[in-house]
């Protein structure tokens, strides 16, 4: 079977706030543009590959929305397309941040009469909707297994935040403690 490509939204940042962050999901490999320590050292990309299962196991305290996306957007680019960004020494925020980075992940990956450019500020939110208006997300799967840990100030920030910022994801997510 062909690896998928996934766009992960996560849902706030360390401590319950914050806009959150997009991460770009191939096969059993997540790519995240998040090692600020490249934009500091003499060398190092803002890119790290980090196996999928232990990614979202590090990040559960935190809702992760899965977006898989159609057959338009071909594996095998989204990973050229890191390995090119890497190559190029692209440094988180001189380069641009996570969503910036996944947005450009996953333009490179689709046909050249197809162009995914968030509007706006080009935060994970922005990536979210823009897969979901384009028709790109062709199923979507959202995951919280640590919301229960959660101080319960943090945790109904967050349910706020998915009522407010993401239609239709509390259908299908429990996210009762």
């Amino acid at each position: 079977m062909a690896a998928s490509v996934a766009i992960m939204t996560f849902v706030t940042n360390g401590g319950g706030i914050g806009p959150g962050h997009s991460a770009v999901a191939v096969g059993n490999t997540a790519y995240t543009f998040e090692n600020v320590g490249g934009g500091w050292l003499q060398s190092g990309s803002g890119w790290l590959a980090k196996d999928l299962k232990t990614y979202m196991k590090a990040n559960e305290h935190r809702p992760i929305l899965m977006q898989y996306m159609s057959a338009q957007v071909v594996p095998g680019y989204v990973v050229e397309y890191v390995e090119k960004s890497t190559k190029n020494d692209d440094d988180y925020i001189g380069s641009g941040v996570c969503s910036t980075q996944v947005s450009k992940a996953i333009n490179y990956a689709l046909p050249q009469s197809v162009i995914f450019d968030p509007k706006g500020f080009d935060t994970p939110f922005g990536v979210f909707h823009c897969a979901r208006r384009m028709g790109l997300a062709v199923r979507e799967e959202y995951f919280w297994p640590g919301k229960a840990k959660m101080p319960v100030l943090e945790w109904a920030y967050i349910v706020n935040k998915l009522r407010a910022d993401f239609p239709g994801v509390l259908d299908s997510l429990d996210v009762s403690r």
